[in-house]
């Protein structure tokens, strides 16, 4: 019953929202060897808002250092393209959803270092590999859990409280009292708003790497990716935390867990950015 409630609102969410659909805009141009900067300034400038935040984080600590960065054209020309689109996508992110149950920040933080620790990772699997899509799937990689809390927050409060009272996987919650799960519904969405197939299956898969058609390697770099990032206490703004772990992914993406510590050392570099946009770029 509830499987057919969920899968008939989602139809009926047509449109993308407008931040997001400039973020999405940016991170395409950015992929274009032809962009300028003055084209990804102008799409930003569109609006007001969303201007006004990326100045303000690219003037925190993190970017600007002693230099005060006084235009948009100026951000874009100093912390490069692939830095912007990565800050526009936060932003837009931080300001599209409006969570009832979840911990937002908790999520955020979640969700930015995955996103983060994904690409140091595919550094470290293989430098000659550009893998574009793993930021985005990393940060996106969740929303599933917050369309379910914005839409059907009520249902949703209930599967909470079944997943806590008998301490089991949230996604097998899910499937039983829903038919659906989080990470289904983020996947049957962003379809719907004609995001890439590669990004789609990240989000689809991102539990069940090995299931994955089109972006398999992309998809276990997440899932390691919130692997890690769950085991150093950073859940999904849910409070609770994937059960399972396919320990020869490790392997198929030429990596060892002695890589941990090395990641580890990096993540507060990453929580700290993650607290940032979350500080200056939030609602």
């Amino acid at each position: 019953m509830f499987k057919k409630k969920i899968l008939d609102k989602l139809e009926r969410i047509d449109d993308l929202p407008t931040l997001l659909t400039i973020a999405l805009e940016v991170e395409r141009l950015v992929k274009d060897p032809n962009t300028s900067v003055e084209k990804i300034e102008y799409l930003i400038k569109n609006d007001p808002s969303l201007t006004a935040k990326v100045l303000k984080v690219a003037n925190s600590a993190t970017y600007s250092g002693t230099k005060r960065i006084m235009s948009l054209h100026q951000a874009i020309t100093r912390l490069g393209f692939d830095e912007i689109s990565k800050i526009t996508l936060a932003i837009t992110f931080l300001n599209t959803f409006k969570p009832k149950n979840i911990d937002y920040e908790q999520y955020w933080i979640h969700s930015i270092t995955t996103g983060y620790i994904a690409v140091k990772l595919n550094q470290l699997s293989d430098d000659e590999i550009d893998a574009d899509s793993v930021f985005t799937g990393g940060i996106l990689h969740d929303i599933g859990v917050l369309i379910l809390d914005q839409y059907f927050g009520d249902i949703y409060k209930k599967v909470f409280e079944i997943a806590g009272n008998k301490n089991l996987d949230l996604a097998l919650i899910e499937q039983n009292v829903l038919g659906i799960t989080h990470a289904e519904v983020g996947a049957i969405l962003l379809q719907k708003w004609k995001l890439p197939l590669q990004i789609t299956d990240i989000i689809l898969n991102h539990h069940n790497p090995k299931n994955s058609i089109s972006a398999q390697r992309d998809t276990k770099l997440v899932y390691i990716a919130n692997f890690i990032t769950n085991n150093r206490g950073y859940d999904n703004g849910t409070g609770f935390f994937p059960v399972h772990f396919y320990d020869d992914i490790w392997e198929d993406l030429n990596l060892s867990t002695n890589v941990i510590p090395k990641i580890i050392d990096e993540v507060e570099n990453e929580l700290e950015q993650a607290r940032s946009f979350l500080r200056l770029g939030g609602r």
